[in-house]
């Protein structure tokens, strides 16, 4: 998860443990930008204590993690440090940064926040960009093995993504109002099923509108059809408290059509 420098500071079960306050890309880590300089600092001095076990992180490691998680060093860093120590959230002895009992209760609060879900921001015209994030949030949040796709028009590269799914998932149900390129849709389908083992079947709606996805007991919302990621601006948002009554309306939808 970290890179070959940073992965001796970052012990990668508490990574998982906070991975809703940091965010995967290739092969870094960013934190989230709900956090201040201030908060990333403590988080990474947290990091390093859970990787050594022991309390203390040297200032230089603390400013490598600070860095690696995608703030600045100046003025961001020496401004954090400043306010770190200022109100008394860290204790500095010989270059080695310790959370003060303030610091501990401030962290503890920033680990809070833990539960929430990370929101995938999709930008218009980065068509590339956009299908490597959706492929990032299929390989980061996909945890069971049947995918119910709700998506209105459909086309062949609305098939891409998926194949990253290759010996994690078994099935994907397609609900949809539109097939674009349909007998190309129905060659790539097979070819995709061959390849990943992954079997799709794909039901037609007229009642549909939104754009789902729902697997295990998580389902979010998709800003566009897969075929245009990239297009407009979109974003991909876990939906609360809905997950029952939409997977029921799904599968009502699914079996009712052919």
């Amino acid at each position: 998860m970290a890179s070959k420098k940073n992965s001796v500071l970052i012990d990668e079960e508490s990574v998982s443990t906070i991975s809703g306050l940091l965010h995967q890309y290739n092969d870094r880590l960013l934190a989230d930008d709900s956090l201040s300089d201030l908060d990333v600092l403590l988080l990474s001095i947290y990091l390093i204590d859970q990787k050594h076990t022991k309390s203390g992180a040297t200032y230089n490691e603390v400013k490598d993690l600070f860095i690696y998680l995608g703030r600045k060093e100046r003025p961001n860093f020496g401004v954090a440090i400043h306010n770190a120590k200022k109100q008394n959230f860290v204790e500095e002895k010989n270059k080695v940064l310790y959370f003060s009992i303030k610091g501990l209760k401030r962290i503890r609060n920033v680990l809070g926040q833990v539960g929430k879900s990370p929101v995938y921001i999709i930008k218009s015209g980065e068509n590339f960009t956009a299908i490597k994030l959706f492929e990032e949030f299929l390989v980061s949040e996909i945890k069971d093995n049947e995918i119910l796709l709700c998506d209105p028009y459909i086309s062949p590269s609305t098939l891409y993504p998926f194949s990253v799914l290759k010996n994690k998932v078994k099935n994907i149900k397609i609900l949809t109002s539109n097939i674009y390129e349909s007998e190309k849709f129905k060659e790539y389908k097979k070819k995709l099923e061959k390849e990943t083992n992954i079997s799709i079947e794909v039901k037609n709606s007229k009642k549909i509108h939104d754009r789902y996805l729902i697997c295990g007991k998580k389902c979010w919302s998709i800003g566009s059809s897969i075929k245009d990621l990239g297009n407009k601006d979109a974003m991909i948002k876990e939906l609360d408290g809905v997950l029952n009554s939409l997977k029921d309306l799904f599968l009502e939808r699914f079996n009712e059509n052919t």
